[in-house]
């Protein structure tokens, strides 16, 4: 009985910790996806974010695309360190088989808004839109996790 009991204290005790994690708030970071059309003295497209660090844990993108024309995602990836990321040139985008990826929000038309929560612990993370051209054009912004 007193093994019964044990066990069933372990338990108890596993399933508080994992829904008071899985509770806790996430950190909310705005991400805006602008071109030319949103502001003539913008060149190129690019990806402005609220915060560049955040510390570690859930966090929330919210994502609008404040272009006038083109539809736009957020492709969330780990920074690999090495400068530029590996490009498909058949199809003018990062090749997403050579990242480690580790969400998206697709699809945004312009004016719209979508949202992707992830869990990241301390590292660099690169957000960029990985639409045809929108890379190499500009599309990327850095986030740091840091402890």
């Amino acid at each position: 009985m007193a093994s019964k009991l044990a066990g069933f204290a372990f338990w108890a005790l596993f399933l508080a910790a994992g829904v008071a994690g899985a509770g806790a708030p996430a950190q909310v970071l705005g991400v805006k996806l602008e071109d030319s059309s949103t502001d003539p003295a913008i060149a190129h497209m690019r990806i402005t974010l609220d915060q560049a660090t955040l510390a570690p844990g859930r966090v929330t993108f919210e994502a609008t695309n404040e272009s006038k024309a083109p539809k736009r995602e957020v492709v969330v990836v780990s920074d690999r360190g090495t400068g530029e990321l590996p490009i498909d040139t058949q199809h003018d985008r990062v090749n997403e088989h050579a990242v480690r990826r580790l969400g998206e929000i697709a699809d945004l038309a312009p004016g719209k808004t979508g949202k992707l929560t992830l869990n990241l612990g301390p590292g660099t993370y690169l957000l960029l839109c990985n639409d045809p051209g929108h890379y190499k054009d500009g599309a990327v912004a850095k986030l740091v996790i840091g402890p």
